[in-house]
């Protein structure tokens, strides 16, 4: 079974790559890799590596580029999921599995109903053993996706950025082609029929998942202000890290991502 590893791009050279700590420790320790090995590895922002092993050591893994491969396993258009953040460790599915999906960024979102609160969320989230003190979360969060990024096979790191305000991220809406807000209420508008409608496919795609109490009347106006199409998940009631992978996945469906 293909199995992927992880190289930030400051170790990646024109014709090595090095790994360091944890990573080389799984390779050459608990996978027992030798020198003469294939390993494929990734740097996060879509180069693909087939290399060859030159020394291993649990401390540190040295590898000749054999061949080079750009975005082989990565969606075209570029899906940003905007997740109200949930309590507890709710998050750590979205970002797992918006990372599996193809998506290429995920921000944490903080809305008018949002149960925690942008200086509380640092609170919500249990350390990891090695992650302590303030910013734990974004490093526990991007952990997350790094191991789903290698697991799913991928070559591009999603982005986990800071959470943002609501309002905050609609004043950057110009950086998206399509906006979509799913939203429970009487609107039946399903994602297929809004693209239905649009004249040609977009490249940048946001979609925006609410908290467990839904968005405010103001945020779907101000979604709305900003060419915002409101839409249904259907007539079941979703948990909010449900709603926001199910939201992904019908755009990224409709985009011809997810296979025929």
């Amino acid at each position: 079974m293909a199995e992927y590893f992880y190289a930030p791009p400051e170790c990646v050279s024109e014709r090595q790559i090095v790994i360091t700590g944890e990573e080389a420790r799984h390779i050459a320790k608990v996978l027992r890799h030798k020198k003469g090995d294939l390993l494929t590895i990734v740097d996060g922002q879509g180069g693909e590596y087939m290399c060859s092993i030159a020394t291993a050591t649990e401390h540190t893994v040295t590898a000749n580029i054999v061949n080079k491969l750009r975005k082989s396993h990565e969606p075209i258009a570029r899906v940003t999921l905007a997740q109200a953040v949930p309590k507890g460790q709710r998050m750590d599915f979205a970002i797992e599995k918006g990372t599996e999906l193809g998506l290429f960024a995920i921000v944490p979102l903080i809305t008018k109903n949002s149960v925690v609160k942008s200086n509380e969320s640092d609170r919500q989230l249990p350390p990891l053993p090695d992650e302590e003190g303030p910013g734990h979360k974004s490093a526990r969060w991007q952990r997350i996706a790094t191991a789903a990024m290698k697991q799913s096979l991928r070559s591009v790191l999603p982005q986990i950025s800071q959470p943002e305000d609501f309002k905050d991220l609609m004043q950057r809406h110009k950086e998206y082609e399509l906006i979509l807000l799913a939203d429970e209420g009487q609107q039946k508008i399903s994602v297929a029929s809004v693209f239905k409608g649009l004249v040609k496919m977009p490249r940048t795609v946001l979609c925006l998942a609410g908290p467990e109490g839904g968005f405010t009347q103001e945020e779907r106006d101000l979604a709305q202000k900003h060419n915002a199409h409101i839409v249904t998940l259907g007539p079941r009631r979703l948990r909010a890290e449900t709603a926001g992978i199910v939201l992904s996945t019908l755009i990224l469906a409709q985009l011809g991502e997810l296979g025929e």
